[in-house]
Formats: structure tokens, C-alpha cells, sequence
């Protein structure tokens, strides 16, 4: 028996070493950063699966053998629904420089001046296709990022090759949820009057923010005013388990597992889009239960005990769709690039200025890859203390959770070609330009101590391939979720009725996540309604 604790207890001591790994000092790539204008958000942690308290409550180990003389099997159905809170966390995690509201403003050079503004606004808007008659487009924009989830849990546990005498014995068990998830960016924007779109400068300007995030020529990285919704069958889990105990009031067991993916992955066109499940990876799993009495009255109706279980998990490499930026250039990802030197040379020979001025590619387009992901290592822990009181059942509980951050790189080596327009276009580039129009960086620049005076930035045509855009130059941080660290506090109330032919139980709970780790963390609540029945 004390054997047995220790191997439990060690199992979970080496979960918790290999997550102090999720941020490698010095690594310099995707494994090593926190939540900063990132361009994706994935493998929280799922509803209904292991261990998580609206699967574990009121149904462990000890309900599988309720009837006697019986098959040793049991099930439960969970009807379970949740919603985020923390709308202003996920703004500051998906906007640059954790901002909930941007300052949107076309602007420009000005003589005898510094320009741009001043610098005073968060996005320069010509940098996303908005041209206007009056050329002085100023709006608001803000997003309250909001997911809500319902879903029915099925769940089904059967024993076999049972040692009665001894109170061991195999057992298996198949679970998964039917998830219905819907994302609610919350765009919206307010306008400092009236514009209109100047189609002379571009055939496709606009006049707002909220058509140029949602414009036909990009591909990818829109934000959509919409709720988007995706309803599935999320990933499902097989475990094999051994009992090594299971005599009142003590039981304890380990398993493993693996787990199949049959919910769906990003495709990289929407931020923010529901995903069901972990992201289309498929995965391993380890873990154990261990249940003591802690307090039983004399007449031996009332009880008191203790549940603690440790599940542990790896999710294998994947390929998928994301975006990303170019380092220390948040949402550089939507400034207008060329696509090669051939788009350069197309825009410097238009006949018309304003054309050729404007002539480029969306960034997002280029910015956007199929890349390899790696989630790693997730570990959760939940503990509880169950009170039964004849056929009534209460429980209040903890869950940790803790994940670390994805590993992302590029499923194919980079291209060189791409470069960054210069604010002037006409095939001119700027590889210092930012998408807030800094007056400092898109300003010319000229080497005086030559002569004549050499221009420096903007970059001719002619000297194009110095300014290409190297695969070091490609932040693939901003492409990962980070490391996360998650608590929950949940209780349930329900009835539980062993004497029946067929066993069963009843019972309601809730719960609530939260965290200090940083903004990636889902803060939601969670309800949920189950009942079960052992046969």
C-alpha cells in the first residue's frame, strides 16, 4: 500500500519538473514567451475530459462496482455549459501592446513638421487599404473577446479480470463530449465623422476599420463583427486501468491512455475561431486516483473523504495555419508588403502614381504559413472532499491545471522574396516601418557624409534585395499560445442511491477558472448536470 502511494505521488512530482520546462532560458524561438499581441489562442483546457470536475464529481472507481453481483460497469451523461469572463484580459492578449482600444488615423508627412501625427495614434490606417477623400480618417476601434460552450459529456467505464479477494483488478474506459462552442471577437468602432472612400488613390480603399478587418483581399487573420460557431464531437479518450485498491474506505488506481482527435484545428482565416477539442493532436496520457475515509460516524451514514487525482498528458506535433508577425513589430503581420522584386518593379512602372503608390500585397497573406505545432506537456490535479449523508452527496473540490507554452516553426523553409512597402510606395521599401506609422521610422533617412548625399531609406528598387525579409526576421512567438497556469474552484450537490437494483446518481455543480498567469488563461464559469448509473 505505501508502495503504491509513493508511486503515485512520484508520478505527479515528475509532471510538475517536466512543466517548470515551459520556458527555456535563451531559446530564442517559439518555447520561450509570454502572452503579447499574439494571433492565436488554443489548447486550453477542454470541458469534459480527464479530470476536469465537471467529469470526476460524483463519478470515481468505487461507483463502477456499486451493484453487487453485477457486470461492473457504469455510465454517466453530463450536460454542461460555460462562458468566459474576462473580456478585457483577451482584448489586451490578441491587440499589440496590451491595448483594449486602438487609435486609428490616416495620416502622412507634413512639411515643417514631424508628420504621422506625432506619432499619437495606435494604427496608421492607410496601412489597412482605408484612403479617404478628406485624407484624415480617424475611428476608435475596441473587441471584447467572449467564448461560450454547451455541450453533453458521455462517459462509460467497464471493469474486467477482477481479483476480488484482493481487491485489484483491470478496467477500461471511453469518454467524450458533444461540444457546441461560439467566439465573439466584439468588434466594434466609432467613427470621428464622416468619410468617404477615395477609390482614386486605391480601387479597393475603404472608409472604416471594421470592412478593412474583414476585406476580401485578405485570406487569413480577419476579425469579424459575427459570432462564429462549431459544433462536434471533441477528442475522445480510451484509458486502460489497473485497481490496486478497492476495499472501503480506500481506493486507488493509475492508467494510461491515448487520445483521438475528432474535433476540428485552426485554418488560420479568423482570429479568435471556436475550436472543439485540442486542436486536432493526438495524444497520450498517464494518471492515478487515490480515495481514503477520513471520518465516518458510528451509525456508519454519514462520511467524510478525501479524493485526489493526477492526470498528465503529451499532445504530438501537428501542422496548421497560423499568422505571425515580424519580430519586435507587433501586428506588423497586416502592414502592405511587395511580394517579390517583380511586384516592386510593377509598382514603380504604373502609369497612374496614386496606383502604383498604392500597389502591394496584405502582409497577413504573406504572413500567414502552415506551421508545425507542438503543445507538449499539460498536467491537472484535482482534489476534493466528499460528504455523504445516507443518499445525499456533496462535494467541494480544486482543480490545477497547467500547460505548457507550444512550440511553433515553419512546416516548410521560407521563401525570400517579400519586403515592406515604404509609406510611399512607387516599388520603394522600408525594412524599419512599423504599423503605427512612428514619424521616426518612416521618415527619410540620408548617409551626408557622402557625395552626393546617399538616400538610405526610402530603398530603391534597384537595391531591393537588401530588405527582403529573412526567416530570421519572423516572430513565431506571436504565432503560439503561452504557458498556461489555471485554478478552479467548483461544488456539486447531488443524490446517490447504491441500495436500487441499479445503482444511480444525481447531481448539479458549478465551477469557476481564474489565474494570475497572464491573459491567455479562459476565466469562465461552468454549470453542469449529470446523472449515472452502474449495472
Amino acid at each position: 500500500m505505501k508502495k503504491n502511494i509513493i508511486l503515485l505521488l512520484f508520478m505527479s512530482i515528475m509532471s510538475n519538473l517536466a512543466l517548470a520546462k515551459c520556458s527555456p532560458n535563451g531559446s530564442g524561438n517559439s518555447c520561450d514567451h509570454e502572452a503579447t499581441g499574439k494571433t492565436t489562442l488554443a489548447n486550453n483546457q477542454p470541458n469534459f475530459t480527464s479530470v476536469t470536475p465537471e467529469l470526476t464529481s460524483t463519478f470515481r472507481s468505487d461507483f463502477n462496482h456499486a451493484r453487487e453481483d453485477g457486470k461492473a460497469g457504469a455510465f454517466q451523461l453530463a450536460l454542461f455549459g460555460g462562458q468566459t469572463t474576462n473580456k478585457g484580459d483577451l482584448a489586451r492578449y490578441f491587440f499589440p501592446d496590451a491595448q483594449e482600444t486602438l487609435t486609428v488615423v490616416e495620416t502622412g508627412p507634413t512639411v515643417g513638421t514631424l508628420g504621422f501625427n506625432d506619432g499619437k495614434q495606435n494604427l496608421l490606417a492607410q496601412n489597412f487599404n482605408i484612403f479617404t477623400t478628406t485624407h484624415n480618417f480617424k475611428s476608435e476601434i475596441s473587441i471584447a473577446p467572449q467564448q461560450s460552450v454547451v455541450g453533453l459529456g458521455i462517459y462509460y467505464r467497464q471493469s474486467f479480470w477482477k481479483m476480488h479477494d484482493r481487491g485489484r483488478g483491470f478496467w477500461l474506459s471511453v469518454s467524450s463530449p458533444i461540444t457546441h462552442m461560439k467566439t465573439n471577437m466584439n468588434l466594434t468602432e466609432v467613427i470621428d465623422g464622416i468619410f468617404e472612400a477615395d477609390t482614386n488613390q486605391d480601387p479597393m480603399a475603404l472608409n472604416s476599420m471594421i470592412a478593412a478587418l474583414n476585406q476580401p483581399e485578405w485570406n487569413f487573420g480577419k476579425i469579424t463583427t459575427c459570432s462564429m460557431k462549431k459544433t462536434g464531437l471533441a477528442d475522445i479518450e480510451f484509458k486502460v486501468g489497473y485497481e490496486w485498491l478497492q476495499h472501503e474506505p480506500a481506493h486507488m488506481e493509475t492508467y494510461i491512455g491515448i487520445i483521438i482527435p475528432t474535433g476540428n484545428k485552426q485554418n488560420g482565416e479568423y482570429v479568435f475561431e471556436p475550436i472543439i477539442g485540442r486542436g486536432k493532436h493526438v495524444g497520450a496520457m498517464f494518471g492515478s486516483s487515490l480515495g481514503i475515509g477520513i471520518w465516518e460516524n458510528k451509525g456508519g451514514d454519514k462520511t467524510i473523504r478525501f479524493e485526489l487525482a493526477n492526470h498528465s498528458e503529451y499532445l504530438f506535433r501537428n501542422t496548421q495555419i497560423r499568422s505571425f508577425d515580424l519580430k519586435n513589430k507587433p501586428w506588423s503581420r497586416y502592414i502592405d508588403m511587395y511580394a517579390n522584386e517583380e511586384q516592386a518593379q510593377e509598382a514603380s512602372t504604373q502609369a497612374n502614381p496614386l496606383y502604383g503608390k498604392n500597389l502591394a500585397t496584405p502582409g497577413i497573406n504573406i504572413l500567414t504559413q502552415q506551421v508545425k505545432v507542438t503543445p507538449g506537456l499539460a498536467h491537472n490535479i484535482n482534489s476534493a472532499f466528499v460528504f455523504s449523508v445516507r443518499t445525499f452527496e456533496g462535494e467541494v473540490g480544486y482543480n490545477f491545471f497547467a500547460k505548457r507554452a507550444e512550440c511553433v516553426k515553419l512546416a516548410c523553409p521560407w521563401l525570400e522574396g517579400p519586403a515592406l512597402k515604404h509609406y510611399n510606395g512607387l516599388g520603394t521599401t522600408n525594412p524599419i516601418r512599423n504599423i503605427q506609422g512612428d514619424p521616426y521610422l518612416e521618415q527619410t533617412v540620408m548617409r551626408l557624409e557622402t557625395t552626393p548625399a546617399q538616400t538610405l531609406i526610402p530603398v530603391s528598387v534597384g537595391n531591393y534585395e537588401t530588405v527582403v525579409i529573412k526567416e530570421t526576421d519572423l516572430d513565431l512567438q506571436s504565432a503560439t499560445t503561452p504557458c498556461l497556469i489555471s485554478n478552479t474552484l467548483y461544488g456539486t450537490l447531488g443524490y446517490r442511491n447504491d441500495e436500487r437494483e441499479y445503482p444511480m446518481f444525481g447531481s448539479v455543480g458549478g465551477s469557476y477558472t481564474f489565474s494570475k498567469n497572464n491573459d491567455a488563461v479562459l476565466r469562465r464559469w461552468t454549470i453542469w448536470g449529470k446523472m449515472g448509473l452502474a449495472f
